[in-house]
């Protein structure tokens, strides 16, 4: 789905149920009153659609990069997070039982606060905070990303579940039976949601295996990871994107990671992944035994330079970032990628060297801690070096394509913007969004 068309959708079904409620049953209140309603319904609706954000469907992610959607998810909520909490506030009308007026058929007079609506509203409201106070502090919290993840959809799913009996208890234009309609609608479309990512996809992916075929260290702390298909043809995808893995663990695990794919698309349809000790899990990576079962969702992501008519390539990336850039450097013609950049700490964490100084491209290593006698660039990939290294490549209108972490990320851009490189020519992917 184009990014134009997902923007165009997503604003429509935003504003629906506030267009539908002022069609239907018409504005009556002073506009502090309407401001209100209209903030609580247009948030609301934004928030049952970041399941559909959220879940990862390339349907929607495949046009504009899985990184772009999940960067959405996570403004979007923040933003509805603010706007929902904040509503009950601006209400001037004052409260009371449903129908309190016999002459207000409308509900214009008094704001419908029964017991059941009034403990849905405010049990959403206080859950609605934690949940997005966890997501944004997840790192502090001493639970492992599997359970966090978990009571974060569950957590999701009863907001959304809360917050519809409140909106059509308690609202005025909520209590329409198209309004409702439109709830319910949503509400089942972030419960289906939850089901094709929870079982439908695990399902999906128990059909088609994987085996390990190798595990083996490749640079400082740095991991080769090979997956061979079993019983069939293996994963069609385009050099530069990724894959979600389940290793060593069945379909149904909520333990999955992101890793790019650093292989070339080839027909044995083998898979090669460039994995650094990081975390948890990678901290094990080196202990996968060979042989054991794996499960593969993928392809994601848009780093990709299928069908890109610049006359050169140059490939920036940082640490196990390059995973992504050795597979376009493997799956592109020879000679389109004309300067590679790669920064290290050390240079014992260079990733493929040998096959970079082979490849015809020059190649600029930049380490943080040279060996004795190291003549080349130091210290970190920044904005100054991208000026002196790209300067010629920015002239000529090649494509310069990004991966690594995220500090490096934006001195590159700055570097690049610095030479008059337009945002078209700059091709990113990243899994850190804050």
């Amino acid at each position: 789905m184009p990014a134009w068309l997902l923007l165009t959708a997503y604003a429509g079904l935003v504003a629906l149920p506030a267009a539908l409620g002022w069609a239907r049953v018409g504005i009556a209140r002073s506009w502090t009153d309407e401001a209100s309603s209209l903030l609580a319904m247009v948030a609301f609706a934004a928030l049952l659609l970041e399941f559909l954000l959220s879940g990862r469907f390339r349907a929607i992610s495949g046009g504009i990069g899985i990184d772009r959607t999940m960067r959405w998810h996570q403004v979007f909520a923040r933003v509805l997070t603010v706007v929902l909490m904040l509503h009950p506030f601006v209400y001037t009308t004052p409260t009371g039982a449903q129908f309190l007026m016999p002459d207000d058929a409308t509900r214009a007079g008094v704001l419908g606060l029964d017991a059941v609506s009034l403990a849905t509203g405010w049990l959403a409201w206080l859950l609605l905070g934690v949940l997005t106070a966890a997501a944004i502090g997840r790192d502090s919290i001493p639970w492992r990303y599997e359970a966090w993840r978990l009571m974060h959809g569950l957590g999701a799913l009863a907001v959304a579940a809360l917050g519809a009996v409140h909106a059509m208890r308690a609202g005025r234009y909520s209590a329409d039976p198209v309004v409702a309609g439109y709830w319910m609608a949503m509400l089942g479309l972030a419960l289906l949601s939850l089901l094709a990512v929870y079982v439908i996809r695990p399902l999906r992916l128990s059909r088609r295996p994987w085996r390990i075929a190798a595990v083996e260290q490749v640079a400082d702390r740095t991991w080769r990871l090979a997956l061979t298909p079993v019983g069939h043809d293996g994963l069609r995808f385009r050099a530069g994107q990724f894959a979600w893995l389940r290793l060593d663990r069945p379909p149904f695990t909520l333990r999955e990671h992101p890793f790019s794919i650093a292989s070339a698309p080839s027909a044995d349809g083998h898979l090669d992944f460039l994995i650094k000790e990081a975390g948890d899990f990678t901290r094990r990576i080196g202990r996968l035994p060979v042989g054991g079962r794996a499960f593969v969702d993928g392809p994601h992501g848009n780093l990709v330079v299928d069908g890109r008519a610049e006359a050169g390539i140059c490939l920036i990336g940082g640490g196990v970032g390059m995973a992504p850039l050795l597979s376009i450097l493997r799956g592109t013609k020879r000679g389109r990628v004309r300067l590679v950049i790669q920064g290290n700490r050390h240079d014992g964490q260079i990733l493929a060297g040998k096959e970079l100084d082979a490849s015809g491209a020059e190649v600029v290593h930049v380490l943080q801690e040279p060996p004795p006698g190291w003549t080349g660039e130091t210290g970190m990939v920044t904005r100054d070096l991208i000026r002196r290294r790209c300067a010629t490549a920015g002239e000529a209108g090649w494509l310069f394509v990004l991966c690594g972490p995220p500090p490096m990320m934006r001195e590159v851009r700055a570097g690049l913007a610095a030479l008059g490189v337009p945002a078209r020519r700059i091709l990113e992917e990243r899994f850190v969004y804050d």
